[in-house]
């Protein structure tokens, strides 16, 4: 049976996970970095396993079970097909490497996002993978399409806003910047000064580079110049013709 898709506008995403967080937080919320692992097993009481996930797509990291949908796992060196409890989110063991912290807690989100899905559309849990798209690999249509779908789509603005909650951002903004402006140029342009500080932030929440600046053009964080002020004051440029 196909799940039922509850259609969020955006803004509502971020109310709703802000809204979560900020009870589980309590006081201490938007003044740390968010504990999406207690998050997900003390509010939600979702419980976590690290296994080898076998399945054909090497980037399949983490599966959300609904106690009926089985999925494959090596074990003792032998591939095998198993059914997860309910209320479980299974994650590759490569994620327990201290350098995938990043990539594991953006799992966990997407798959604890899949589980509040269920709670707001009042029905029963529906099994789910978080993969990464590989760009060398080419994609049976089938798959393609499930990896863009809306469902999965607002799965990954549903784990941002977890991860990443408005107050928070701007209150590490202004830890890291002393409130001075991060300027964008063009769409994806930074000085090395501002790319070394959104990388520090970034660390400092737990996310990747690209989750932050994604998330930071969505809360319209940066102030915005053009690619050609970039040319002209970084790489010091005019007209095709080096400054003196």
């Amino acid at each position: 049976m196909n799940p039922r898709i509850l259609r969020f506008r955006n803004v509502e995403i971020d109310e709703i996970c802000e809204g979560l967080i900020r009870q589980h937080e309590g006081d201490a919320y938007g003044t740390r970095p968010i504990d999406i692992v207690g998050f997900a097993r003390n509010y939600f009481k979702l419980k976590l396993l690290y296994t080898s996930i076998a399945e054909d797509d090497p980037n399949k990291l983490s599966f959300l079970a609904d106690g009926i949908t089985p999925i494959k796992v090596c074990y003792q060196g032998k591939v095998q097909s198993v059914v997860i409890p309910e209320r479980t989110i299974l994650l590759d063991k490569v994620l327990k490497h201290p350098h995938e912290r990043s990539r594991r807690y953006f799992c966990i989100a997407h798959e604890v996002f899949h589980y509040i899905e269920s709670i707001l559309t009042e029905s029963p849990v529906v099994s789910a993978y978080h993969r990464e798209f590989d760009s060398s690999r080419e994609y049976p249509i089938g798959e393609l399409s499930e990896m863009l779908s809306f469902r999965e789509c607002q799965a990954d603005r549903g784990a941002a806003a977890l991860l990443m909650p408005a107050v928070l951002v701007r209150n590490t903004c202004l830890q890291f910047t002393d409130d001075r402006n991060i300027s964008i140029y063009g769409e994806n342009v930074f000085t090395s000064k501002d790319k070394k500080v959104l990388q520090d932030m970034a660390d400092y929440l737990g996310v990747s580079f690209t989750a932050l600046t994604i998330r930071m053009k969505q809360l319209k964080l940066f102030e915005k110049h053009r690619m050609d002020e970039y040319i002209t004051t970084e790489i010091h440029l005019n007209g095709g013709k080096a400054g003196g």
